[in-house]
């Protein structure tokens, strides 16, 4: 299943919030850790990086709560970027834009990893993962010419205490 524009969309416009619950840490560890590779849903970390050095992390699952953000596919070479927007509160909504202009009847996506878009002049080349962690991953089937082969994966929600030292 894909989403599709149902008109034109200028570049810049706001298209939808990516909603769902909004877990912390251990939640959305034990919930990734318990889901099966077939299943669709993908709870997303988003990580966000401020002047001091510090990073906060949002985790949102869109699997019992959430709207038409959850049926966005993941591109390498997405015409949609996310951006964390707090409106009177410190947990943030996640917005998603469009980044270029988008035709009537294109499919909409975004990369769920955040790096499209997000890093000016970055490389899209993506580094080989190792095997064991090939395992845990879901296919990618975006068919763009810099494909990664797999879905973006967070290897910390799939770390054990031990591995984590």
């Amino acid at each position: 299943m894909s989403m599709r524009a149902l008109e034109p969309i200028p570049r810049g416009s706001f298209v939808c919030e990516y909603a769902g619950e909004v877990l912390g840490f251990p939640e959305a560890q034990r919930r990734s850790q318990a889901q099966r590779p077939e299943e669709p849903n993908y709870i997303i970390a988003v990580r966000e990086h401020l002047h001091d050095g510090r990073v906060m992390e949002t985790f949102v699952d869109p699997t019992r709560v959430g709207n038409v953000g959850r049926f966005l596919n993941h591109s390498c070479e997405p015409n949609l970027f996310m951006v964390p927007v707090r409106v009177d509160s410190m947990v943030p909504k996640l917005a998603l834009f469009a980044a270029a202009d988008i035709a009537a009847g294109e499919e909409l996506s975004y990369d769920y990893s955040g790096r499209a878009h997000n890093f000016p002049g970055a490389s899209r080349e993506h580094s080989k993962p190792l095997e064991e962690e090939n395992s845990l991953k879901k296919p990618c089937y975006c068919g763009s010419r810099t494909c990664a082969s797999f879905l973006p994966w967070d290897s910390s929600l799939f770390a054990t205490p031990a591995s984590s030292l």
